[in-house]
């Protein structure tokens, strides 16, 4: 094998190396919600109205969240590390 082909193989090694651990890093430290905590809403529409949109539910959803959050009746998600350490 020649010096310039073990240099990047050496190279490529740590590259990966490298990705592996960045992405260990970000998967560890993405918030996850703990807990019991159910956000449930309905809708009624009449004849002839849009029913919305999935963007408008999503929004919807998120902003019961944080209010549930926000009102103690749902734990705030925290990074997965934590439950190694807790």
């Amino acid at each position: 094998m020649t010096r310039d082909r073990r240099r990047a193989l050496l190279a490529l090694a740590s590259l990966a190396v490298i990705i592996a651990g960045v992405s260990f890093v970000f998967w560890a430290t993405r918030p996850v919600p703990h807990g019991e905590c159910l956000i449930a809403f309905s809708e009624v529409t009449t004849i002839g109205s849009k029913p919305a949109t999935g963007r408008e539910l999503e929004e919807l959803a998120q902003r019961e969240c944080r209010k549930a959050i926000a009102e103690g009746r749902c734990e705030r998600p925290w990074p997965r590390w934590r439950e190694w350490v807790d």
